[in-house]
């Protein structure tokens, strides 16, 4: 199943008691100092996490609009309207600290603090979408907030070791037996599982670019060139597809169609769609560096790892990047200067062996690439840390290590992929084909002509069979990390 707010299988309760957020939101409008939480919320529900998770979800959905100020063509206005929202945005971030601090000022059990955190509302009558407290805990909400103390420990002890019982016990199985089961597979695992699916297409991409087959000289039947490692090589791209949508799954998405328009062949060493493949293995090579989900990062203290990661990017986009676009005119063109005023020296004449290369001169040619870029990335990075490095505080640590707006994105990050593993029955690749194939695509058809299964029994029961017991043995790996 594609996990997002609209998910209608959250593992955290949802709110039915409360009005629509875009309706509350409309209801404070201008008012941000004169409306309190008894002015938004329908009277006395009795409910002090739910009220304080509707209160602060509206009061982080009015700062996100006011983040994002109409474009108005008068100056003066526009001067006027920026400088209103400056003041209000101000406002907000002391109302919502001072809701949570006062949520606080009592006992709160690991379940209420959870509750708070992750119980969902309607966006509005019109549409299923939902929200919750941790969807809106990005790298723009108020610092005081995604940095508070008890937020963190909450967001990992879930990550750890998934929802507290309290909360789990709400779920649609009454047995003792299923949730513990169950919650054996906790966003750490499951993470742990899809980061071994990704590293499993990434190994088998590697041996196809290195040992390619070449197109033959002779006619011949074509489908003998698709064996089992590129059978694989596109089940898992199409699986990585199904779950949630990012920008880097593009490459992923070239890669399974470059194959599928290769049929009943296979990209052979030197066509167009496998040099295609080759910008797609360069990408890959560098992915799992980055700060998001999945990514070897996430498995060990993310505390450390996460910060570190965000301060290098920090640093690429802040320094390298405007640094190499302003010299990369003249790079080029001393570059083509270079090649034509050299030009006889490259006119080798050709090889005459008649043995095939076991590896492509494009593999090659690609390889040492990714050697010389690894060899400027480090160099890039030894360079951020002496420019950087003086302004970090040496008595820091854990997430702020590398100054608080570091710290800050990177718990974004953590945020991120907390959510992403945090829905029950979540299918990591390559299983979320399967999810697919039985669950999401029948339950997206045959209510259409009329059908009726239970399909939310379907997916518990698929997804106890095939993920939770790979998930124990992620859980016994996982075991012995820290």
């Amino acid at each position: 199943m594609l996990i997002s707010e609209t998910t209608p299988l959250l593992s955290q309760p949802l709110a039915t008691s409360f009005p629509n957020i875009s309706d509350a939101v409309a209801r404070l409008g201008e008012h941000v100092d004169r409306v309190s939480i008894a002015d938004i919320c329908p009277g006395e529900t009795g409910d002090v996490c739910g009220e304080t998770a509707f209160y602060l979800v509206v009061l982080l959905q009015l700062r996100a609009q006011k983040l994002k100020p109409k474009a108005l063509s008068d100056v003066w206005n526009q001067w006027t309207e920026t400088a209103l929202n400056e003041s209000d945005i101000q406002q907000l971030n002391e109302r919502i600290i001072n809701a949570w601090v006062l949520f606080l000022d009592e006992y709160r059990t690991t379940a209420e603090i959870e509750q708070v955190l992750w119980t969902s509302f309607l966006i509005s009558d019109h549409s299923a979408r939902r929200v919750r407290v941790v969807d809106l805990l990005t790298a723009d909400a108020p610092s005081e907030l995604i940095r508070h103390d008890v937020v963190m420990l909450s967001l990992v002890n879930m990550w750890k070791h998934g929802p507290s019982r309290d909360v789990a016990s709400q779920e649609i199985s009454p047995s003792p037996i299923g949730l513990r089961y169950d919650a054996i597979c906790t966003p750490r695992v499951l993470h742990f599982m899809d980061l071994a699916a990704y590293l499993s297409y990434f190994g088998l991409l590697v041996s196809y670019v290195m040992q390619p087959p070449f197109e033959p000289t002779i006619s011949q039947s074509r489908f003998h060139y698709v064996g089992a490692r590129e059978i694989l090589l596109m089940v898992f791209s199409s699986s990585i597809l199904l779950r949630p949508w990012t920008i880097f799954n593009l490459p992923f998405a070239i890669t399974l169609l470059m194959f599928l328009i290769s049929l009943p062949a296979v990209p052979f060493a030197g066509s167009a769609s496998f040099n295609i493949l080759l910008i797609c293995f360069i990408f890959h090579a560098f992915q799992f560096h980055f700060p998001r989900s999945p990514s070897p990062l996430f498995v060990f203290k993310v505390r450390h790892s996460l910060p570190f990661a965000r301060f290098l990017t920090h640093g690429f986009y802040r320094i390298i990047l405007p640094l190499t676009v302003f010299f990369l005119p003249i790079f080029v063109l001393g570059t083509s200067w270079l090649s034509m005023a050299l030009a006889e020296t490259f006119f080798v004449p050709p090889s005459l062996l008649d043995t095939l290369i076991p590896t492509p001169m494009e593999t090659r040619t690609t390889v040492l690439f990714i050697f010389f870029a690894l060899l400027v990335t480090v160099c890039c990075s030894l360079f951020i840390f002496v420019v950087l490095g003086r302004t970090l505080d040496p008595a820091a640590s854990g997430w702020d290590s590398y100054s608080s707006a570091v710290g800050r994105t990177a718990r974004a990050s953590f945020v991120r992929a907390v959510i992403s593993y945090s829905s029950p029955y979540t299918f990591p690749a390559p299983l979320s084909l399967l999810h697919a194939i039985f669950i999401w695509g029948p339950s997206a058809i045959l209510p259409r002509v009329g059908i009726q299964l239970p399909f939310a029994q379907a997916e518990k029961l698929l997804w106890r069979i095939t993920v939770g017991p790979i998930g124990l043995i992620a859980a016994s790996i996982l075991y012995f990390l820290p």
